[in-house]
């Protein structure tokens, strides 16, 4: 029988990257600012989307819809978010920032600038640009295939 080796593959580097990026993102702004993943991933999503449907707003953070309707009430009831009524269609609401959770953007934004920082260290800024066409090439050949068999892309 033939074994895969994915213990040094590329793409395992690339799922062990993202999640650790993720962990240690997850773990700084829960304990500088007493945001769960989930809230501060709408909070940035609304402050450049304002105005996102849920489905919208799941899409934009890579999760299951239903999976936001506790993170969303909670983020209600804190004042952090608000539903609105879809002025076209009353049926659906809207998600907006409060005054609450835009001042927060900044706060976010400072603590991923640092930790990005921490993180890449090492890595000179060539290193880091040299990367980007790559991932994104795979992101491409991925999103192909997705489409090809009726998949959902990224």
């Amino acid at each position: 029988m033939r074994k895969l080796d994915i213990t040094d593959s590329i793409g395992t580097l690339i799922v062990l990257t993202s999640k650790s990026l993720e962990r240690a993102a997850e773990h700084e702004i829960k304990n500088k600012l007493g945001l769960t993943s989930t809230q501060w991933k709408i909070i940035l999503a609304l402050n450049l989307f304002d105005g996102l449907s849920q489905k919208e707003l799941a899409d934009k953070i890579y999760v299951d819809g239903s999976t936001l309707v506790p993170v969303i009430d909670t983020m209600e009831k804190k004042e952090l978010i608000e539903r609105r009524p879809d002025p076209k269609d009353r049926r659906h609401n809207r998600l907006f920032l409060t005054k609450k959770s835009a001042s927060t953007v900044d706060s976010i934004i400072k603590t991923i600038t640092q930790l990005r920082k921490n993180l890449y260290k090492g890595i000179s800024h060539n290193d880091q640009e040299s990367m980007r066409p790559h991932l994104k090439k795979i992101i491409d050949n991925a999103d192909k295939i997705l489409k090809s068999s009726g998949g959902k892309s990224s």
